[in-house]
């Protein structure tokens, strides 16, 4: 079970906090005159070797609550939010593991969602985020997240209270607590529903201004985030898109064609094609100058999206490669397949110095953890940062691997 405390001890001097009601000092990220940098550097330090001890264990949290598979999930420091065969969407506290919240508005699975991460850290009132989420039936359902403050009187409730197009249990153990703040209640309003899909919606991103979807009926379609109208349609696979990136203006399309292609949003023109995978492209990720693909061939391939060049292949799964996550500063990547292992990757840049032409060397990758019977069977998703993986399987369960357990300064890492 992870902590319930959070970074109590890298705060100087702490005997200022220890009559305050909450787990943590009510400090601000940008106070580095009170933090304790050799306690942070130690307890870096100890993170780091968790990763990449072969012989270290995570601490496991294994979350049940769908009555199906589930297919989908995004996270952040306070919460998990999961998308399921059950046609519903449903909120978790990333410490305990109890569901906070179901949001209930497709009529089919719920394949994919992105939401905006911590939008309420800090937050003193009542805060509003955004989600997006894809179906089977064709549709993406555009969400406002609403964060509320627990309030005294709701903390001696058993009551349930409904929010619009969501349920949500009102005891205190039903609530998350953010890195730095009070608990706090989350429900969800279905704000729009967008229709210009005529298969099922595969996978999407957003950024700040854009939302980008990929369907089964072989297309992309890119939407304004602000005015939710379509802006163009993305056309050139032969196969249904299974996966899209989306990085500053541009967007990579992975089919089950076998291709990848790169296209300009603004334009809707297409870039660049990649091929160089023996079979179809379940998964993608999209980070600064580099596109990480994974595919029906076991393998997964990096490549520079400016230049087409594959950098690296990293070969042991031994079947499908069904989903990827990737983090460029901390050189980590971790992919999850059928064959239900989850293993982390190490890819880095050459360092100045290692070649005598650093534009043309490829980097380094290799093999550094792999964990194994964390599912009864398939995995879909999987999702990373630098203290924890979260994993999703058709055998209706969540999984948390949690590195930073004991460590109290771990919230400032992320």
């Amino acid at each position: 079970m992870l902590k319930e405390s959070a970074c109590t001890d890298v705060f100087v001097p702490s005997e200022k906090f220890a009559g305050s009601a909450t787990a943590c000092p009510p400090v601000s990220r940008k106070s580095p005159l009170m933090l304790d940098w050799r306690r942070l550097y130690r307890d870096r330090a100890l993170l780091e070797q968790r990763w990449r001890d072969p012989e270290g264990e995570p601490h496991v949290l294994r979350i049940d609550g769908h009555r199906d598979s589930v297919y989908c999930l995004d996270f952040d420091s306070s919460r998990i939010i999961t998308g399921s065969r059950d046609r519903t969407i449903k909120v978790w506290c990333i410490k305990t593991g109890k569901c906070i919240a179901t949001f209930e508005g497709h009529t089919g699975s719920v394949l994919c969602l992105k939401f905006e991460r911590d939008w309420d850290v800090g937050a003193d009132g009542v805060v509003r985020g955004f989600m997006v989420s894809g179906s089977s039936d064709c549709t993406v359902c555009v969400w406002d997240l609403i964060s509320t403050p627990v309030t005294a009187g709701e903390r001696n409730s058993d009551s349930t209270i409904t929010h619009g197009s969501s349920r949500s249990n009102s005891a205190l153990s039903n609530v998350t607590t953010g890195t730095f703040g009070a608990p706090r209640r989350v429900s969800a309003e279905l704000r729009h529903v967008l229709r210009g899909h005529s298969a099922g919606v595969l996978d999407l991103k957003m950024d700040e201004r854009w939302i980008v979807t990929c369907s089964k009926d072989a297309l992309m379609n890119v939407y304004d985030r602000k005015t939710l109208t379509l802006h163009t349609v993305l056309s050139g696979h032969e196969g249904p898109v299974n996966a899209v990136g989306l990085e500053n203006g541009r967007a990579v399309s992975a089919s089950g064609d076998g291709k990848m292609i790169l296209w300009d949003v603004e334009t809707g023109s297409c870039i660049r094609i990649f091929e160089g995978h023996e079979k179809g492209l379940a998964c993608i990720e999209f980070k600064n100058d580099l596109i990480l693909s994974g595919s029906n061939d076991c393998t997964i391939k990096l490549w520079r999206a400016s230049t087409g060049e594959c950098l690296h292949t990293f070969a042991g799964h031994t079947l499908l490669v069904r989903a990827l996550y990737f983090e460029p500063k901390a050189g980590y990547i971790v992919s999850t397949s059928y064959d239900r292992s989850v293993r982390v990757w190490e890819w880095r840049e050459p360092e100045v110095g290692e070649s005598p032409d650093r534009s043309k060397s490829k980097g380094v990758g290799r093999l550094v953890r792999e964990f194994r019977n964390l599912h009864a069977s398939h995995i879909f998703d999987v999702k990373f940062d630098v203290g924890k993986i979260v994993s999703t399987s058709h055998d209706q369960k969540i999984v948390v691997l949690d590195f930073s357990y004991g460590i109290e300064g771990a919230p400032l890492f992320t």
